[in-house]
């Protein structure tokens, strides 16, 4: 029988070869120029069976059976596909495909071919974004595309967005979807998309000068295609857990280490001499009652960690319908993500919807239509999630669910006598209750709902080769309602009475009612922004010479408006309406704001023989922020641009090793006007109540002096690269140095007035200055070869960035030292003392200087950086490098074979640095969990309580245990060199396995194709920081919502 299938198997194979033919040809565009790196498919049943890539002549040779469909594909070009017919030869013409990203790529107000960009601009196509979980845009740029960088501060449902820095500016990115401003992507289902272009220096971004300092995003959304209605389902489903978190002490760890810490104080204040004399806290007795597994006796050892943060779910759906015919192309969209929080009572709900259509509507007259709406639904306990990583100057999220968790007691029961238990903390009357925090503290619901709408007219003038008249604009609204009810809560904790003895206390609270009462919340805000454009164009080529002008009108109106009100002692928390309850002292709050901006662009775009290339743009800008028409308010904003395609040459014709070379220089000038409105007049702000005849009026005091000089800040930026293929398509590099320089930044700063004439009030000014410089780097590899018969398509691309920022100026005082000088000083750099390890005997500390009080073994030891003898403010300085990278890097892989499809994207960053003490607060108090064990009564990270010095871990590489009970010594938080680590990190960001079934089953269920998948998002991170510290998220605070693990599963289907 074996013999019998294998000779039957000989004889299909022999027929298959016999029925074989070589076919060859050449390819080339419609110039009649050869095009190499041109790939051939030969197709059986849908599946790819063998193949080609053409030579640098354009020629490919193939094995191909007569009906088998053979495809040509070219990045930039229209897809070709032929039925095999027998022929010995078959030449192929490729025609330009001006939507294909890869050729035609997206840029300010139009498109460009990407062989003649001068400037340094990046782009990939939406369908990259699909190969991760991701919940929104923002999160997957950073890594796929060289320049740009992302921090992202919570794993929150709904507030997962990364912040997104290109080529490490200190400003936000700009962001244009479908060819108009909008301040918010995050809100766009990544299925919508068709393609993303980052503009990275000031020539491709100087069109949109008014605010491009910071680089813009351009986001292209799908259009419709020719041919019959296809309609595509994809959907996923999965789980979210946290990426990264530290393991805290448990029940017993917890007891046994505050044993050892109040000890450790003990013995510091003089009031015992050893170890033999301690009476312990926590008594054997009371340790064998935590472990004993039986929580009615009043202690237990929970995993409060695991409790308050557990397993979420996440799952998106999308339906598309496109199709059309040579004049109408139609495509619509529905999406629907749900996002339950690995935290209870978190949620996130977003709908989204979309149209575009295209319409020739009459001869040489083009219509195009855009329309979108999202609606929202978040929805949170009382509590914030946790804290932030912003530079706010105070601790966000004070009484956050993730602070309460982390303070939280282990040894305490889940519940008592039917109630949360709490735990007290040493600086505060309240109780922490992570559980009660999340389930009965009340709720925030925020619901959200926005449409917008683009439309395009465009005239193609007949008579006029190449000239054209476009008018657009676009409208976009958005409105929010919030609900906000807190509610006290009844909870039990369990201290020492003044007897010793361990008692059970019950307490009502809530930390956010002053009164202890219920209270209420409503508000609403709503926010619209338009935007017109009129614009002409003229695109022709006489003979080599190619020429492409533009000019355009834009004039942008944003205005937005908010209120709320404020009741207390509700009857009824079941019924929460405004009218059931009292007032609070201050029950009514609102605001407005409004802005209005102009703009005029003209840029000319020339090249000869698409050989030798350049650009000129400039735009002039006009911002109601400043004063004058004539004066400050109107800025110009031009830029330059050159390029030189080598590859074109002569000299180059007669290599095989080249395919295309281009060399790249732009310059270019921005501007940013992000100032606060009306700061060129004297402002007034509301103040105390005051008493008049009538009644009592509040009063209005001046808060700002006004500055008529206020203008535009300024950058300017240089680059020079070169783009580089090679070998058949088979290497690609973009490599791109650049500096930004920028000067008149808006600075708010003393007035520079005598008291007299209100030098005490503070104003914004031009003054301070920064540069940047670095490279970016992005190299491809793209091959295949044959794997069990089956062709192996894969593709590598590597991506790599460098900047460093310094202050060029700066209002420093004029007495300090040089390490305390911000000027030369990279931006962002951490100001803190230096420290020299650990003090190890007494001998050391007598022998050096202090901070405060003579410390203790085992406190750090701070370094007199100006030798006065003391340690104090004056040995502070910028010693520290920011906690954004310097250096960003990724790498994706792909491949494809026989049906699986397989990505992977890997991020990383080095040469910054991650501050254990945190971002908030002054920079040099005691303030988080990461330096101080028993912060304020709380757990610690079980790496610092095993990791501390005491008397029975002398050789500790942290500071000592201790409760924070010394009568000197102790100053050991601070921020310091001690708690600064080396952030440099890897993360296998996402990952993508999926798997096509063969035409032939699709077809039997009558579907045009069937992809499988799975997919995760924040697998794995390899760094050098403690343990659960993320790299990512770099500024570390006291409790927060962590980046999610996605684990996903899914399905595409397309009839």
């Amino acid at each position: 029988m074996r013999f019998y299938y294998a000779f039957v198997a000989l004889l299909v194979s022999c027929v298959t070869v016999f029925a074989q033919s070589n076919l060859t040809g050449t390819i080339s565009d419609t110039n009649g120029q050869p095009l190499p790196g041109v790939t051939i498919s030969v197709l059986e049943n849908g599946q790819i069976k063998g193949g080609d890539i053409s030579d640098g002549d354009g020629n490919y040779k193939i094995s191909v059976v007569k009906g088998e469909t053979i495809e040509f594909y070219f990045l930039g070009y229209t897809k070709v596909s032929k039925v095999y017919n027998g022929q010995k030869r078959l030449d192929i013409m490729l025609e330009e495909d001006n939507l294909f990203l890869e050729d035609a790529v997206i840029v300010g107000y139009g498109q460009q071919k990407k062989s003649s960009i001068t400037s340094a601009v990046s782009a990939i196509k939406g369908e990259e974004l699909l190969k991760a979980p991701a919940t929104n845009v923002s999160q997957v740029l950073a890594g796929r595309l060289p320049g740009i960088s992302s921090v992202q501060e919570s794993g929150e449902p709904g507030l997962d967005q990364a912040s997104l820095r290109i080529r490490g500016s200190v400003y936000g990115v700009s962001y244009v979807v479908d060819g108009f401003p909008v301040d918010n992507i995050n809100d766009i289902d990544p299925a919508d998309i068709e393609s993303v272009s980052v503009l990275k220096d000031g020539a491709s971004a100087a069109v949109y000068g008014l605010s491009a300092a910071g680089g813009v995003i351009i986001i292209t959304t799908k259009k419709g295609e020719k041919g019959d209605a296809k309609i595509t389902y994809n959907a996923s489903f999965g789980a979210s857990m946290n990426a990264n978190f530290p393991q805290f002490m448990n029940g017993e760890e917890f007891a046994r280490y505050y044993n050892v810490a109040e000890m450790m104080d003990l013995m510091a204040n003089g009031e015992i001499s050893s170890p033999e004399d301690y009476t312990p806290y926590f008594s054997k007795e009371v340790i064998d009652l935590i472990t004993n597994g039986d929580p009615d006796d009043g202690w237990d050892n929970v995993n409060y960690i695991d409790l308050v943060f557990g397993t979420g779910s996440n799952q998106k759906h999308n339906v598309t319908v496109q199709g059309g015919t040579d004049k109408h192309r139609y495509f619509a969209s529905f999406g629907y993500m749900d996002q339950q929080g690995n935290i209870d009572n978190f949620y996130y709900k977003r709908y989204n919807i979309r149209a575009n259509l295209e319409s020739e509507i009459a001869k040489n007259l083009d219509f195009k239509l855009g329309v979108s709406g999202v609606m929202s639904n978040r929805h949170t306990p009382a509590f914030l999630s946790g804290g932030s990583d912003s530079d706010a100057g105070y601790e966000v999220g004070w009484f956050s669910i993730g602070r309460q968790a982390v303070q939280m007691h282990p040894y305490l029961p889940v519940k008592y006598e039917g109630y949360y238990t709490g735990a007290k903390q040493n600086n505060q009357s309240m109780l922490v209750s992570p559980l009660a925090a999340i389930y009965e503290s009340g709720y925030k619901e925020t619901r959200g709902a926005g449409m917008s709408a683009n439309a395009s007219l465009n005239y193609r003038v007949p008579f006029i080769k190449g000239l054209s008249f476009k008018a657009s604009g676009s409208f976009d609204y958005s409105l929010s309602y919030n609900k906000n009810l807190s509610k006290p809560y009844t909870m039990m904790w369990h201290s020492k009475d003044s007897q010793g003895e361990w008692v059970w206390s019950k307490r009502t609270d809530n930390p956010h009612i002053s009164d202890n009462v219920n209270n209420l919340g409503e508000g609403t805000s709503f926010s619209q922004s338009a935007v017109g454009q009129v614009s002409t164009s003229f695109v022709r080529s006489f003979g080599k010479h190619n020429v492409d002008a533009l000019l355009l009108a834009e004039a942008r109106q944003y205005k937005g408006n908010g209120l709320s009100a404020y009741v207390k002692s509700l009857p009824f928390t079941e019924l929460p309406e405004l009218s059931n309850g009292i007032p609070t002292n201050s029950p009514v709050s609102g605001w407005s704001s409004a802005s209005r901006s102009a703009g005029y662009v003209g840029r000319l775009r020339y090249d000869y023989d698409e050989k030798y290339l350049a650009e000129f743009t400039g735009r002039y800008d006009g911002s109601y922020k400043f004063a004058g028409m004539a004066k400050n308010r109107w800025g110009f904003f031009p830029s330059a641009s050159l390029g030189w395609r080598i590859s074109k040459e002569p000299f180059m014709q007669n290599q095989d090793a080249v395919d295309d070379l281009k060399l790249r220089a732009s310059v270019g000038l921005l501007g940013n006007d992000s100032v606060s409105e009306y700061m060129f007049l004297s402002t007034y702000s509301k103040s105390i109540n005051v008493i008049y005849p009538n009644g009592m009026f509040p009063s209005y005091t001046t808060s700002g002096i006004a500055n008529t000089n206020l203008t535009w800040e300024k950058t300017l930026s240089y680059n020079v690269g070169f783009d580089l293929t090679m070998w058949d398509g088979l290497l690609g590099a973009e490599i791109d140095g650049f500096y930004n320089y920028t000067y008149d930044m808006l600075t708010y700063q003393g007035s520079g007035y005598p008291p007299s004439m209100g030098g005490y009030y503070s104003t914004w000014a031009n003054y301070n200055a920064i540069d940047s410089k670095g490279v970016d780097i992005l190299l491809t590899h793209r091959n295949h070869f044959d794997l069990l018969g089956k062709p192996f398509w894969y593709d590598v691309s590597a991506s790599l960035t460098y900047s460093s920022t310094r202050w060029i100026k700066y209002q420093d005082s004029p007495n300090i030292a040089d390490y305390q000088r911000v000027v030369g000083t990279e931006y962002g750099s951490l100001y803190c003392w230096k420290a020299d390890g650990l003090f190890r005997s007494e001998e050391e500390i007598d022998n050096s200087a202090w901070y405060g009080t003579r410390p203790n073994v085992g406190d750090i030891k701070y370094v007199d950086v100006n030798g006065d003898g003391v340690i104090d403010a004056d040995d502070r300085g910028y010693f520290g490098l920011s906690n954004r990278p310097h250096l960003t890097y990724g790498l994706n892989l792909n491949f494809t074979w026989n049906g699986f499809d397989f990505n992977a994207q890997f991020t990383g960053g080095a040469l910054f640095d991650v501050s254990l003490t945190g971002t908030y607060y002054n920079g040099y108090d005691d303030n988080t969990i990461w330096t101080q064990t028993f912060k304020e009564g709380g757990n610690s990270p079980l790496y610092l309580v095993q990791g501390a010095y005491s008397e029975y871990n002398k050789e500790g590489t942290y500071p000592r245990l201790t409760l924070s009970t010394t009568t000197h010594g102790g100053d050991n938080g601070v921020g310091s060199t001690f708690w600064i680590r080396d952030g440099k990190y890897l993360r296998l960001k996402t990952a993508q396995l999926g798997y096509t079934l063969p035409k032939k089953v699709t077809d039997l269920v009558g579907i045009s194709s069937l992809r499988l998948f799975v997919e995760g998002q924040n697998l794995f991170t390899w760094d050098g920081l403690p343990e659960g510290i993320d790299p990512e998220s770099p500024g570390v605070n006291n409790g927060y919502y962590p980046q999610q693990r996605l684990v996903m599963g899914g399905i595409t289907l397309t009839f």
